[in-house]
């Protein structure tokens, strides 16, 4: 309260624009407590207005899978649902978006609702009477929605290993970043670097008044629009890593907003302070908010890692997200991105003494 014993106004001592309380203040760090299941098998369904739905299909054999103990973690989810968005823009990518998506619900997790038909399929006997009938309408969820927020957050999470590697000194995923794809267009906040600082162009938009990826989007892209020349560039006029604060304040306003609450761990018993859990993409948004948290400061090189649970990176030889447990995990889990990374390290070693040998001889 801002009154004294005596009803008398105080003043607050505290520095708005500077005093901040983190979870360590208030005694915590916030966590995640979710559950994660699988309908066995889904069905396309049509409303009145066409609009196209995905609805789960439960009966007698077709019982859901339910993570009653271990489900996936955020990181693990993370790059389940990274790698699905990778699938789907990509133009050399043969199967149909639909089927992608329904190989994801029923391989990994039902995207949507998971607390409330987490409680349900838990505590009912879900083939009796009429209740698979009523699972099923709770669990259908709009086909261009999924796709809607799948690209919310792949654009997003392309940012953040973009900057990541931008700090790690490989510019090559930030040049390309504003690349089109087959649903998802990129984002273009590193598309200004391209240019010197004293060509004209317009003052960045104030994101803050954005409230959504897609209009922050489009006021950006304004600041994409190439000079007129010859020739498109082929490096950075500019370092985006001189910018780092400038681009990290773009990917924070970028994070939506959590709802924390007291929640209760089933696994011990114990009440935390939990974030609330309504779709795969929140648990997937918390991990990356938690990301960048860790992400640590440019002159860390972006190189702050956990070491029990590892950290979510892309492959740089087929872009793959993937979890490196240690610091020899270079390159995904594809023999065949195995066999290029080895190839392109013995062409560097054979380039390196091919160097050596001409500097040995030019000393003679």
């Amino acid at each position: 309260m801002p009154y004294d014993d005596f009803g008398h106004y105080v003043e607050s001592k505290a520095d708005n624009t500077s005093d901040i309380i983190g979870f360590g203040d208030v005694g915590g760090i916030g966590q995640l407590i979710y559950h994660t299941f699988r309908f066995k098998d889904y069905e396309f369904e049509y409303d009145t207005n066409d609009v196209e739905y995905l609805k789960p299909i439960v009966y007698k054999g077709m019982e859901p899978d339910i993570d009653k103990q271990n489900g996936l973690s955020g990181k693990e989810l993370f790059q389940e649902l990274y790698n699905l968005g990778r699938r789907i823009n990509s133009f050399s990518e043969k199967k149909p978006f639909k089927e992608l998506i329904i190989e994801f619900c029923k391989n990994v997790a039902h995207p949507y609702d998971i607390d409330s038909l987490y409680s349900t399929l838990s505590e009912i006997d879900i083939t009796a009477g009429e209740n698979g009938y009523w699972i099923e309408r709770d669990g259908m969820f709009g086909v261009s929605g999924f796709i809607h927020d799948l690209g919310r957050f792949y654009v997003a999470a392309q940012f953040y290993f973009a900057l990541k590697d931008e700090c790690a000194g490989n510019s090559d995923q930030a040049f390309n970043m504003a690349t089109e794809g087959k649903f998802f267009e990129g984002l273009p906040f590193f598309e200004r670097y391209k240019r010197e600082e004293s060509e004209k162009q317009e003052s960045v938009p104030e994101t803050e008044a954005l409230g959504d990826i897609v209009e922050i989007m489009k006021a950006y892209a304004k600041l994409g629009k190439k000079p007129d020349i010859e020739e498109p560039p082929t490096s950075f006029a500019r370092e985006p890593f001189d910018y780092f604060e400038e681009l990290r304040d773009v990917l924070i306003d970028i994070i939506p907003d959590f709802h924390m609450r007291l929640k209760l761990n089933p696994k011990n018993n114990s009440v935390v302070f939990a974030a609330d859990v309504h779709s795969v993409f929140d648990i997937a948004w918390y991990t990356l908010a938690r990301m960048i948290v860790d992400f640590g400061p440019p002159e860390e090189a972006g190189q702050r890692k956990d070491k029990y649970e590892g950290t979510l990176t892309t492959c740089p030889i087929c872009g793959t997200a993937f979890i490196r447990r240690n610091n020899r995990h270079t390159y995904c889990g594809d023999p065949q991105c195995k066999k290029t990374y080895n190839a392109q390290r013995a062409k560097k070693s054979r380039r390196n003494k091919k160097l050596l040998a001409a500097q040995e001889k030019s000393k003679k």
